[in-house]
């Protein structure tokens, strides 16, 4: 009401979206481990997923082998999109985010369903998230992942000073009980008030 309202000349001039702007849904596909949750607790099931089982050698000889989840096809149908971010907020792997990009426009409806290659090139253009508040809480993971460092380190400490402990009694048991031995080449020692005699002399000190 006291502004003057500004025309923006689009598409010649970009708009300044908000940081929080709902344009589309990138796909941060590394993470993804096709758990299918985005999918079932969307209201207008808009996401199509595909995927097929493979067989993970055993990590060590002797275990038992594993099967994984691998990924085909990630599509959204944006002419079906309602845009409620359930399908972000449900994914517990932080595979799905939301992109600004609001320019995907098309002359025909059925090309609104964007596969994961497009969904991948909206990733880059996904905004970093806020600086967390000073006064804020730490986060659950991060204080359980703390704690668990912090856990570890102690006992890794405890575990040294202990072998430090351990390590000079050992020593000591298996040393051989010895006593200490006069060398050989240690000359006798000579009781006081006898003089020793030089070659060349007799007892009196003269020359023979």
């Amino acid at each position: 009401m006291t502004r003057r309202s500004v025309t923006e000349h689009y598409p010649d001039a970009q708009p300044e979206l908000p940081p929080r702007s709902r344009g589309v849904i990138g796909l941060f596909e590394e993470n993804c481990t096709v758990c299918m949750l985005c999918a079932r607790e969307c209201p207008d099931w808009c996401i199509y997923i595909d995927s097929h089982k493979e067989t993970v050698p055993p990590a060590a000889p002797g275990g038992r082998e594993r099967s994984r989840n691998v990924l085909d096809r990630f599509a959204i149908d944006f002419a079906l999109c309602m845009y409620c971010g359930i399908c972000i907020e449900v994914c517990p792997f932080d595979a799905l985010f939301w992109s600004p990009e609001f320019e995907y426009a098309e002359t025909d409806i059925r090309e609104l369903t964007h596969e994961r290659d497009k969904l991948r090139e909206w990733m880059w253009t996904v905004p970093e998230p806020p600086p967390l508040d000073e006064a804020a809480e730490e986060a659950k993971e991060l204080a359980a992942a703390r704690k668990a460092a912090d856990k570890a380190a102690q006992a890794a400490g405890t575990d040294m000073l202990a072998a430090h402990r351990e390590q000079p009694a050992q020593e000591t048991a298996e040393a051989p009980d010895r006593k200490p031995t006069q060398s050989s080449d240690r000359k006798p020692t000579q009781a006081p008030g006898q003089d020793s005699q030089r070659p060349g002399q007799d007892s009196r000190g003269g020359a023979e």
